[in-house]
């Protein structure tokens, strides 16, 4: 069974949606505030990996930090986080 949330499969939402919703906020405010950036990037690391394709991941990861990366693996993405990150 899928879980819902207002109405919308949660496998309808982009990843950014996700971490938005955790953080009660909008997903602009995830770029705009270092805080709310950071955090949403601690909770990147610790999601489960096969919940959202690659690509979502890789546009997350863009979007949050602005560097332009291709990635092979969601794991490959989190190991970035952690080590060139500094989370």
């Amino acid at each position: 069974r899928r879980q819902r949330k207002a109405g919308v499969a949660m496998s309808e939402l982009h990843l950014l949606d996700i971490l938005a919703a955790r953080r009660g906020c909008f997903i602009s405010d995830l770029n705009l505030s270092p805080i709310l950036r950071r955090a949403a990037l601690l909770d990147l690391c610790r999601m489960e990996t096969n919940k959202f394709p690659l690509s979502q991941w890789q546009d997350t990861v863009r979007y949050l930090t602005g560097i332009e990366k291709d990635f092979a693996s969601i794991e490959e993405i989190k190991a970035f986080l952690r080590n060139e990150v500094k989370l």
